[in-house]
Protein backbone atom coordinates (compact mmCIF):
# COMPACT_ATOMS: atom_id res chain seq x y z
CA UNK A 1 0.00 0.00 0.00
CA UNK A 2 1.61 3.06 -0.83
CA UNK A 3 2.13 6.12 1.85
CA UNK A 4 2.12 8.71 -0.36
CA UNK A 5 -1.96 10.30 -1.15
CA UNK A 6 -0.51 11.47 -4.08
CA UNK A 7 0.49 7.67 -5.42
CA UNK A 8 -3.02 6.62 -3.37
CA UNK A 9 -4.92 8.24 -5.55
CA UNK A 10 -3.28 7.79 -8.44
CA UNK A 11 -4.11 4.27 -8.04
CA UNK A 12 -7.57 4.87 -7.26
CA UNK A 13 -7.74 6.20 -10.48
CA UNK A 14 -6.21 3.15 -12.08
CA UNK A 15 -8.86 1.11 -10.36
CA UNK A 16 -11.44 3.57 -11.82
CA UNK A 17 -10.00 2.26 -15.20
CA UNK A 18 -10.08 -0.98 -14.43
CA UNK A 19 -13.83 -1.22 -13.54
CA UNK A 20 -14.17 0.43 -16.60
CA UNK A 21 -13.21 -2.70 -18.34
CA UNK A 22 -14.33 -5.30 -16.35
CA UNK A 23 -15.60 -8.33 -17.19
CA UNK A 24 -18.30 -9.31 -14.83
CA UNK A 25 -20.37 -6.85 -12.05
CA UNK A 26 -18.28 -8.55 -9.63
CA UNK A 27 -15.59 -7.60 -11.21
CA UNK A 28 -16.52 -4.21 -11.73
CA UNK A 29 -17.73 -3.58 -8.51
CA UNK A 30 -14.52 -5.09 -6.87
CA UNK A 31 -12.43 -2.57 -8.90
CA UNK A 32 -14.77 0.27 -7.57
CA UNK A 33 -14.58 -0.95 -3.67
CA UNK A 34 -10.53 -0.43 -4.57
CA UNK A 35 -11.60 2.90 -5.95
CA UNK A 36 -13.30 4.08 -2.43
CA UNK A 37 -10.54 2.62 -0.34
CA UNK A 38 -7.87 4.05 -1.94
CA UNK A 39 -9.39 7.26 -2.06
CA UNK A 40 -10.24 7.11 1.67
CA UNK A 41 -6.47 6.12 2.76
CA UNK A 42 -5.43 9.20 0.69
CA UNK A 43 -7.06 11.30 2.77
CA UNK A 44 -6.12 10.03 6.11
CA UNK A 45 -3.00 10.39 5.02
CA UNK A 46 -3.76 13.68 4.35
CA UNK A 47 -4.87 14.33 7.73
CA UNK A 48 -2.33 12.90 9.61
CA UNK A 49 -0.08 14.72 7.61
CA UNK A 50 -1.84 18.25 8.58
CA UNK A 51 -2.44 16.93 12.09
CA UNK A 52 1.39 16.23 12.50
CA UNK A 53 2.42 19.85 10.83
CA UNK A 54 0.18 21.51 13.05
CA UNK A 55 1.52 19.49 16.31
CA UNK A 56 5.38 20.26 15.30
CA UNK A 57 4.25 24.23 14.86
CA UNK A 58 2.73 24.33 18.28
CA UNK A 59 5.50 22.71 19.66
CA UNK A 60 7.77 25.70 18.52
CA UNK A 61 5.15 28.01 20.30
CA UNK A 62 5.79 29.20 24.25
CA UNK A 63 3.81 27.91 26.63
CA UNK A 64 0.85 29.27 27.35
CA UNK A 65 0.80 30.56 30.37
CA UNK A 66 4.10 32.06 29.96
CA UNK A 67 5.94 30.83 33.30
CA UNK A 68 6.88 32.78 35.41
CA UNK A 69 10.54 33.63 35.54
Amino acid sequence: MPSDPIACREQARRCAELAAFAATPEEREHFLSLEKEFIRFATALESAAGFFKTKDESDLKEPYPPEAA
